[in-house]
């Protein structure tokens, strides 16, 4: 399981990370908790997952102005 710390563009983060399906990567938003967004992914490898994600979020014109932090639990 990774985890999005993230104050703002939470639903946007949620929205995109559930429909973000690239080389077979998928993830799955699990649940909240404040400022925390837990996501279920089909990676093995949990440390890339997370920089999977934050790069997607980067990627965006809203999320490259965003900071968050992205990690594994």
């Amino acid at each position: 399981m990774i985890f999005l710390n993230a104050p703002v563009a939470q639903d946007q983060i949620i929205a995109l990370l559930n429909n973000y399906n690239q080389d077979d990567v998928t993830f799955e938003f699990v649940d909240k908790q404040g400022m925390k967004l837990r996501f279920k992914t089909n990676m093995a490898d949990l440390e890339a997952a997370a920089k999977t994600a934050k790069a997607a979020i980067k990627a965006e014109n809203w999320g490259s102005v965003l900071y968050f932090q992205a990690g594994v639990e």
